[in-house]
């Protein structure tokens, strides 16, 4: 029963680290480019998911390492002493984390419900607050003794290459969930364009009037060497930038000069800003 509670704790936390680093990948250029709250929000949903995966992580490793005595390599002490050390630098890391961050998305959160008085703001808000509230109060809890352990095994096991391989396990595990969560917001901010979605008519990768696309893999505010296609108007601009970048052009774009700021505008009410 422990381990069907313990593979569906994996699955679940597994699940909403995709999740949010799916989302944040979703805003992750227009938040870098608009900055602010936006961009505090975006990457503090990456440090949620690399916080989520690396959680996972450790626990398959600590549930091989506990289901064969360490690999078959140590003794029943050293084993435990392993699984121990693995289990409390891990979650003081995950703690240290997640609760500042936490504290951040419940307070907008918590904003867009005041601002949005619905049963899904309203919902999203009492989740955060509840999950951030029981956070607190368990690192409140557990941090000191966990941080107690720690101090006595390394002042006990100072010459032991356990501690050594149990900080290199933790290590693993959260360069695991930093990999994991990159991959995916990488992904996720290479798909989806949302400055195209609220005004289009600035974003790579769509058409020109000419049916031209622009160059591939070209982000707005981030230079790619060649600012568009061959046979677009402005030719090829070796410094990424064609001339008059930013200035609307409403005959050859259909935007008007104000579709940057109606952009950042939407951006910001759908993050809540």
């Amino acid at each position: 029963m422990d381990i069907i509670v313990l593979v569906l704790l994996c699955a679940l936390n597994f699940g909403i680290s995709i999740w949010n680093a799916n989302s944040v990948g979703k805003i992750w250029t227009e938040a870098k480019y608009i900055g602010g709250g936006v961009r505090i929000l975006a990457v503090c949903g990456y440090i949620m998911a690399v916080a989520g995966f690396t959680m996972v992580y450790s626990i398959i490793i600590m549930a091989v390492i506990g289901a064969t005595n360490g690999l078959g390599y140590l003794e029943a002490e050293q084993s435990a002493l392993l699984l121990q050390f693995v289990s409390d630098l891990t979650y003081i890391l995950i703690a240290l984390a997640i609760i500042p961050t936490g504290i951040i998305i419940t307070i907008n959160s918590l904003v867009v419900f005041w601002k949005n008085k619905n049963i899904k703001t309203g919902a999203i808000g009492a989740w955060n607050t509840f999950a951030t509230v029981s956070n607190v109060v368990n690192a409140t809890r557990a941090m000191p003794s966990a941080f107690g352990r720690i101090f006595e095994s390394v002042r006990k096991n100072r010459d032991s290459g356990v501690i050594v391989l149990a900080i290199a396990i933790v290590a693993i595990c959260v360069l695991g969930g930093y990999f994991t969560a990159s991959a995916i917001v990488k992904r996720a901010d290479r798909k989806y364009d949302l400055f195209n979605q609220v005004a289009p008519g600035y974003a790579t990768g769509d058409a020109n009037p000419q049916g031209q696309p622009f160059a591939q893999g070209q982000q707005y505010g981030q230079p790619q060497g060649q600012g568009y296609a061959p046979n677009h108007q402005y030719g090829q601009q070796a410094a990424g930038y064609p001339p008059g970048y930013g200035q609307p052009d409403q005959q050859q774009y259909g935007s008007s000069p104000r579709s940057m700021a109606e952009r950042e505008a939407e951006l910001r009410r759908r993050q809540g800003m």
